[in-house]
């Protein structure tokens, strides 16, 4: 079951920029669109393999050190191994990037098209109840560069929650070390399930 964490409600009433506001313009693309299979199918795999590499490489510290570690590891390394990927997935792939609406590093804030994209999940989730497999989206940036976005919802798995979930649950080493590297860290109170964020990854549009 999705759900969208309570702290969201405050989050989601500083949402007043949009993207054609700053210059971007955005579509969505249909299913039947011709830019959609190759998109949702190269999109797909890159984000596959982001989410595997990281998801990896925070287990592995997880074993090592426990959540201290981890949340260490992810400070250090969750950025170049997002980029990495990024490098080495061909010349299509302009970019790929994690976001959310609660943020914990302060890098991976959403621009203006990530947050339509943001503001669209939950529109859905309000809807639906359940998160949307993925979403496509054009963009038009100010300077005439285009290109095609494939979105991946994210959903928080129980091991997540070690570093996510409810901070009164948390060690006092855990805490400490958030609070040092994150101080202004909104991404814990979640709970199994719940939508963590997006994973975008951009492709030069053919």
């Amino acid at each position: 079951m999705n759900r969208l964490p309570s702290l969201l409600a405050g989050v989601l009433l500083g949402l007043a920029t949009t993207a054609s506001a700053t210059g971007v313009e955005t579509r969505w693309i249909g299913p039947d669109d011709p830019l959609a299979e190759t998109a949702r199918q190269r999109g797909g795999a890159v984000g596959q393999e982001l989410l595997q590499t990281l998801m990896g490489e925070v287990k592995a510290a997880l074993k090592t050190g426990g959540p201290v570690h981890a949340v260490d590891f992810c400070n250090l390394q969750a950025l170049p191994l997002t980029m990495n990927v990024t490098m080495r997935s061909g010349t299509d792939v302009l970019d790929v990037k994690r976001t959310s609406l609660q943020l914990r590093n302060p890098r991976n804030a959403p621009d203006p098209a990530e947050e339509e994209a943001l503001q669209r999940v939950v529109e859905i989730l309000e809807t639906k109840g359940e998160l949307p497999g993925y979403l496509l989206q054009e963009v038009v940036e100010e300077n005439g560069d285009e290109e095609v976005r494939f979105y991946k919802p994210i959903a928080l798995r129980q091991g997540c929650l070690q570093c996510h979930g409810d901070p009164s649950t948390f060690s006092a080493e855990l805490r400490e070390t958030l609070a040092e590297n994150y101080p202004d860290d909104q991404a814990t109170g979640y709970e199994e399930g719940d939508w963590r964020g997006l994973l975008r990854v951009s492709l030069a549009k053919p």
